[in-house]
Parts: C-alpha cells; structure tokens; sequence
C-alpha cells in the first residue's frame, strides 16, 4: 500500500526536511470579519443605507498579498430568502462562495471552492466582497448577517 504526502508536506518525507515555503502549512490562520446590517447596511463609517439590492456589492475585507485562502463561514439571524449571494472579488464574484440561496437562521454554514483552497498565495491585495443576485436581501429589524473569511500566512 502506498503513502502520499500532500503537496504542502511533500518536502518533509524527504531524506532531509526542506523548508516547503508555503504558508499554508504552519502559517497563521488569520480571521476576517464582516457583520452587515440588513436593516441598515453601512455606507461608509458614518452613513448607513437603507436595504442591499439585487446587483450591489457589500465589502467583506481587504486581504493582503501572501496570504492563501483557509475557508469561511456564514451566518444570519434571518433567512435570505430567495436572493442569491456569492463571494469573491468584483473580477471573481465567485471566487470563495459559488452563487447560491442561503435560508439557514442562526447556525453557522461552511463554505469554500475547490479551486480557492488550492490556489497559491495572492499576489497582491485583494478586496473580497459578497454580491447579491437574484433579489435583495431582507431588511428586517434588527437582522445580521455574518461573514467570517479565513486566510493562511506568515
């Protein structure tokens, strides 16, 4: 039967460990997070708006290069209904999340693309933002929505 090493711990099966280079592998994991309120959306950081449309964009974060994607989570206090969210970047608004519903109240959801999780470090800064498709989000009192990105790094 054989043994396989991932590519992050490949180097350590050799006959002297190398240094792999790959922050994914021992790196910090560092916590990005967005909490947005769907009742009053923040503008900026002394004005807030009034509901988040189908086709606007919320920023979640800015990520610095080096930094490699580890996962994230959602949550919300209220359904979303039947609009549709996807996370990324305005280039790759998919990019972490693929567009889909999310109607789960208050229990915490994983989510991640393949693709995302084994991509390599950035290479420069990124600003990651949640886009709303297919209809707007509620705007019920009091309601949030949650939003914890992970990224690896040094």
């Amino acid at each position: 039967m054989a043994t396989y090493a991932s590519n992050e711990s490949a180097g350590l099966r050799d006959t002297r460990p190398s240094i792999v280079g790959n922050v994914a592998l021992g790196g910090r994991i560092r916590a990005y997070r967005a909490t947005i309120a769907l009742d009053a959306p923040k503008i900026n950081s002394t004005t807030a708006g009034t509901a988040i449309l189908d086709a606007d964009k919320v920023l979640l974060a800015r990520v610095p290069a080096g930094m490699r994607f580890a996962g994230g989570r959602i949550v919300s206090s209220v359904s979303l209904g039947s609009a549709t969210i996807q996370i990324g970047t305005l280039a790759d608004p998919d990019k972490y999340r693929a567009d889909a519903t999310f109607t789960t109240v208050d229990a915490p959801v994983a989510f991640g693309v393949a693709a995302a999780f084994a991509a390599g470090p950035l290479a420069a800064d990124e600003e990651v933002y949640l886009t709303v498709d297919t209809a707007n989000l509620p705007t019920t009192a009091g309601a949030k929505l949650v939003i914890d990105l992970e990224f690896a790094g040094a």
